[in-house]
């Protein structure tokens, strides 16, 4: 799935109605890697959607780091 594309609505942990947009924010406040999001929404492995995690992280955490540092 192409993460970049996907409206921020979509949930993509479906047992917990957690977005991607809960992501996203999620990596804004810090959280840039597959343990630290799973901390934030005490998730665990076995929650439908965790695997897509590495790839939302792999195209948002690029993302936000750019627009932190002024895109350039």
């Amino acid at each position: 799935m192409d993460w970049g594309m996907v409206p921020g609505e979509t949930v993509v942990i479906k047992s917990k109605n957690i977005t991607l947009r809960d992501i996203v924010q999620a990596i804004v406040d810090g959280a840039d890697t597959v343990p630290a999001i799973k901390e934030v929404f005490s998730l665990m492995d076995s929650d439908e959607g965790v695997n897509d995690l590495g790839d939302i992280l792999d195209v948002f955490v690029p993302a936000v780091e750019a627009l932190r540092g002024g895109g350039g």
